[in-house]
């Protein structure tokens, strides 16, 4: 019943966000000032109209003085792709202090998430899912929440929105990009964080939604197995290859929180160096 109530607050909170947000104007962007953070979008096709210019519009009205990366999945409708990379062209072309990364082609989450890494001027880096919501003072939680004095943390237990330093990705390594699609990228770092002896905090936050949409297709084909409902399959496969799982405690396994597992690596299975870690 409680679980229930909740739900229902939150549900009415942000109807109540969204009346607020039409009824505010836009900021006048700024040079890039604020250097404590970049922001990265990930997004794609389907979401352009329902998630991706409205989350586009807060961001820049919350932070019209931060870096702003898109990095835009393609897709194997390479026509349709084609048309739709020109109507985000048009619409970034009124926002100063964004970047967009864009493939014609489908490419893994984790290159995506790699990719804006490289490209972001600051040491730590926002990484957003396109289908979140946030409110006008969004900002103002991130300043007073401490995650900023931190150099990895997860919003909400969530790999959706999370704040990631580079000292980490140099410490830990890039994302692994023989996942081929979407799905288990976050686990498989996770793990790794885990073995560098990096402990994975999470921050609760109220100025951020997430929506958790259900694609209703993939950039990778039209006909693409899946597992737990939204997850591509090859990405699950590449995963079981990768780590030995176990229920129980093992020589040589770790615990792994978000796998509720122990996990040990597989031999010949490291994290290859797909950039020079120079590079950021």
């Amino acid at each position: 019943m409680r679980h229930h109530l909740i739900r229902i607050v939150l549900f009415i909170y942000w109807k109540l966000i969204n009346v607020v947000w039409f009824f505010l104007t836009q900021k006048k962007e700024q040079l890039i000032l604020q250097s404590d953070y970049s922001i990265v979008v990930i997004t794609y096709i389907d979401r352009f109209d329902t998630f991706f210019k409205p989350l586009i519009k807060k961001l820049r009205f919350c932070f019209p003085d931060t870096q702003l990366i898109v990095v835009v999945n393609g897709h194997f409708d390479v026509i349709r792709q084609n048309e739709y990379l020109i109507n985000l062209n048009l619409f970034l072309k009124k926002y100063k202090n964004v970047k967009a990364i864009k493939f014609e082609t489908p490419q893994s989450l984790s290159k995506l998430w790699n990719l804006g890494l490289l490209e972001a001027a600051c040491e730590r880096v926002m990484i957003l899912n396109d289908d979140v919501n946030i409110s006008p003072w969004f900002r103002s939680e991130i300043n007073h929440s401490g995650i900023l004095n931190e150099r990895i943390t997860l919003m909400n237990r969530s790999w959706s929105h999370f704040m990631i330093s580079k000292d980490i990705v140099r410490r830990v390594g890039w994302f692994d990009e023989r996942f081929p699609a979407i799905g288990n990228e976050d686990e498989d770092y996770e793990a790794r964080l885990v073995f560098s002896g990096i402990t994975l905090p999470t921050i609760t936050f109220r100025q951020i939604q997430n929506i958790v949409e259900i694609p209703k297709s993939y950039s990778y084909g039209e006909h693409v197995e899946l597992v737990n409902i939204k997850y591509v399959k090859a990405n699950k496969e590449f995963f079981n290859s990768k780590w030995e799982i176990s229920s129980n405690r093992k020589e040589g396994f770790k615990y792994v929180q978000i796998l509720g597992a122990y996990l040990k690596l597989k031999n010949g299975m490291e994290t290859p160096d797909f950039y020079d870690l120079n590079q950021i």
